[in-house]
Formats: structure tokens, C-alpha cells, sequence
């Protein structure tokens, strides 16, 4: 592989920054990368600036393993660090660390950012660091007085805006070549929303897709801005299959007692599994992770056979049995010189979901065969593009909006920032 290779060798002298476009291969590589660094006995530790995403590459979070809790910024760190042990325990698995991988750049902030530098720098961290992401998706969360009035850091927002990231100066990797979809003209429209760019030809190519109606008929998956629509969709859908209603709750283990409530919820929230998974013979499902060879983050199937112990799915025309996933919330530990994961809690269930609906946000990372995106409910710029990159092909996509002038809408909705269009045209890349 490649783009994989290249990876490796630049990172045996520099930091990277790994980007590209929706289904370009960022989380393919970066999962080659963690394989192949653990094949070559070399300590990683991977991170995810949301919950999802750190579930996504199997990490932690950020604010997890660096103990940031509700730290804001670098000077109420230094004011409120306290746990002495805690640490401790975290610099020495930063100073035996090979390959820190941060996933979803684009959401870290550029206060954070400093905050990581401050940890990293304390712990005498000598490791490459891996950013993998895209800065024309989801920006940070900016929330009130996040810099503070003395901040160092003005009205800097982005990750590559702050010192840190300019002190790391990584190199660039740019993955350009389509590996969700293999229809050109689609591609080339995402790249030009993706970056802003909207005239005619964008919109008149999207305007035809919401003639594609036909689409429903394919028993799509649809895509809402808000959990409201989608919880009514997959009960309406789900109560119109004639059958048994089964019910088949996940298992909880909870290996630290000690630890916060409020952390378990925020944990259990970040997966994309429902804890009661309600389920009928015929009800189409999403697969929610990968396991490569078998099946992928946003593959459809068929429920033929519901068994305590496994799920016959068909799929493909062949059917396949499913067992539950166990799914772990740990922390890094430092042990006879290696880096071993110590388990605080667990859940097994299936790795499915309903198909019938999701929320834009839980659908990051998938991709989607039939795929509707209702826009009506969107509040995020970036939220149209990631919905509608989450599509195959335009072919299999409809697009649902009732609300007024759709020129106008579009032009409001596909914007990006102008320091982020700039970024990337500054940028010096190696482009695969």
C-alpha cells in the first residue's frame, strides 16, 4: 500500500497531518498505520476529539487521557491541575510513545491544541504525532469565554491557527482519489461544496436530485439534523413488519468502581448503539463498525434469524451470523515498559442499528448505499456536506427539502471559513 509507506517514512522524522476529502481512505490508513506500528512492536496511543470518533479509531478522548477535565484553556490547567498520581501514571505512557494519533483535527481547538502541547511538553514526549482529519468539516465548538481574557491566544480558533501546531509543523499528506464512490462527476460536486464553491452547475446538479424520489422505494436510509425525526421514523418503520418484537438489551460491566457517573453516560452516549436494541425478522440494519473482511461502518442488512447468542444477517445475498461487540472504555497504562490498556467499564451489544434513520452526526464515517438526506432540520454549515458525502453514488440519493427557495437555501448552507479556504491553499502537500 502505498499511501501507507509513505506515511511511515515521514514519520520517522516528522509529525503528519493526514486530510483529504470524505471517503478519501483517512480512517483506512490511519487503521493500516496503528496495525502495522503495533506489528512492529512499537508503542501507539490513539485519540479522538469527539466521543464517536475516538469509539470510531477504538481510542480514548482527548480530555480523557490528557485529564484535562473541565479546563477551558492552558492558564486554568495550570490553576487547577491537581491529581498528582493521575499524572504521573499519564506522563510516563506519553514518554514511551512511539505514534499519538489525533483524530477529527478539524473539531480541536486551537486552545486546545495549546493544551495538548503543555502536556506533551511536561512529559518529555520524544513520539511522532499523527493528525488526521479534514478542517472543512465540523469546526471546533467554540464555548463561551473559551479563551479567556488574558488568553495568549486572541480570536484563534482552528488547531493550525495556534502556536502548537505551527511548532509541530507537520507534514502533509493529502489523499485525493475517491474510495467511496466511483462516480466522477458526484466526487468533483462534493469537492466544490466541501470548499464552498457554489454557482449553477452545483446547484443545479443538487436540484436534481431532489427529483430522485424514486429512491425510496430502494428502502433507503434517511438522514435528519435532530433525534426527534429519526426515533419516529424507525419506530413507524418497525412496527409495520408483522412479528415477534424482540428486545435485546446490552450488558454493562463496570470494571472501576470509582469511576464518575457522569463519565459512564458521556461514554454510553458516544456509541453509536442503542443499549435496548429493539429488532424484527426482516428489519433492515446498519452495521455500526468495521471488521475488516466481513463488514464496514454503514453496510446494510437483513435480519433473517434473532438468537440470544448471534444474529443471522443477510447481506449481499449470503447470510451472515453476528455476534454482540464488545465495546471498552479504558485508559492508557505504562507496564514492564509497555503500553497496555486498562479496562474501566464495558458493553456488549450488537454493532447494529435500525436503517430506516440516523441523525447526520451519528452517520460520520459511514457510507451509505441508498441514502436520503432530509435537510429541513440542518443547523450547522458543514452539516450538508457530511450528509451528503455519506452517499455512494448520486445515482442512490435523494434529497428532501420543503422549506422555501432552495437556490438560496444552498448558498446559505454551503459556506466554509475564509481562514480555512486560505489554510489549505497555503498548504504544501503530498497528494495521492
Amino acid at each position: 500500500m502505498k499511501e501507507l509507506e509513505i506515511a511511515k517514512e515521514i514519520l520517522k522524522t516528522d509529525h503528519l497531518f493526514l486530510t483529504g476529502s470524505s471517503g478519501t481512505g483517512k480512517s483506512y490508513l490511519t487503521a493500516r498505520l496503528i496495525e502495522s506500528y503495533k506489528k512492529d512492536k512499537k508503542q501507539v496511543v490513539a485519540l479522538g476529539s469527539t466521543g464517536i470518533s475516538a469509539v470510531n479509531i477504538n481510542g480514548q478522548t482527548i480530555h480523557s487521557f490528557f485529564a484535562f477535565g473541565i479546563c477551558k484553556n492552558t492558564e486554568e490547567l495550570l490553576k487547577y491541575d491537581k491529581n498528582k498520581k493521575r499524572l504521573k501514571e499519564l506522563y510516563a505512557v506519553l514518554l514511551n510513545t512511539d505514534l499519538l494519533i489525533i483524530d477529527e483535527i478539524s473539531m480541536v481547538s486551537a486552545a486546545l491544541m495549546e493544551m495538548i502541547r503543555y502536556r506533551l511538553n511536561a512529559s518529555g514526549f520524544r513520539g511522532a504525532i499523527l493528525f488526521v482529519g479534514d478542517f472543512f468539516q465540523l469546526p471546533p465548538i467554540r464555548k463561551k469565554d473559551e479563551f479567556g481574557s488574558d488568553s495568549l491566544f486572541g480570536d484563534e480558533v482552528y488547531a493550525f491557527e495556534s502556536s502548537a501546531w505551527k511548532s509541530y509543523n507537520p507534514k502533509i499528506l493529502e489523499l485525493t482519489i475517491p474510495k467511496r464512490t466511483s462516480d466522477k462527476r458526484f466526487f468533483s460536486i462534493l469537492n466544490r461544496v466541501r470548499k464552498g464553491e457554489i454557482d449553477e452547475t452545483v446547484t443545479q446538479f443538487f436540484e436534481s436530485l431532489r427529483q430522485n424520489t424514486s429512491v425510496m422505494l430502494l428502502n433507503p436510509t434517511v438522514l435528519f439534523g435532530r433525534n426527534y425525526e429519526v426515533d419516529m421514523m424507525n419506530k413507524k418503520r418497525l412496527d409495520e413488519i408483522d412479528g415477534e418484537l424482540r428486545v435485546l438489551e446490552a450488558e454493562f460491566t463496570l470494571h472501576e468502581k470509582s469511576l464518575s457517573q457522569s463519565r459512564i453516560e458521556s461514554w454510553l452516549k458516544s456509541l453509536n448503539v442503542p443499549l435496548k436494541l429493539e429488532l424484527k425478522t426482516g428489519a433492515h440494519i446498519l452495521f455500526c463498525v468495521n471488521k475488516w473482511g466481513k463488514y464496514y461502518n454503514g453496510e446494510r442488512g437483513i435480519i433473517r434469524g434473532i438468537f440470544d447468542e448471534h444474529l443471522l444477517i443477510e447481506k449481499e445475498a449470503q447470510l451472515i451470523k453476528v455476534e454482540p461487540y464488545e465495546f471498552t472504555l479504558y485508559e492508557n497504562i505504562l507496564k514492564e515498559g509497555e503500553i497496555k490498556s486498562k479496562t474501566l467499564a464495558a458493553l456488549k451489544q450488537f454493532p447494529i442499528k435500525l436503517a430506516y434513520a440516523m441523525t447526520i452526526h451519528k452517520s460520520q464515517g459511514m457510507s451509505i448505499e441508498n441514502l436520503v438526506c432530509d435537510i429541513n432540520s440542518i443547523f450547522e454549515n458543514s452539516q450538508f456536506y457530511v450528509a451528503v458525502s455519506r452517499a455512494v453514488s448520486a445515482k442512490n440519493l435523494y434529497i428532501r427539502y420543503s422549506r422555501g427557495d432552495f437556490d438560496l437555501y444552498l448558498k446559505r448552507c454551503v459556506r466554509t471559513d475564509d481562514r480555512v479556504r486560505e489554510f489549505y491553499s497555503n498548504i504544501k502537500s503530498i497528494t495521492i
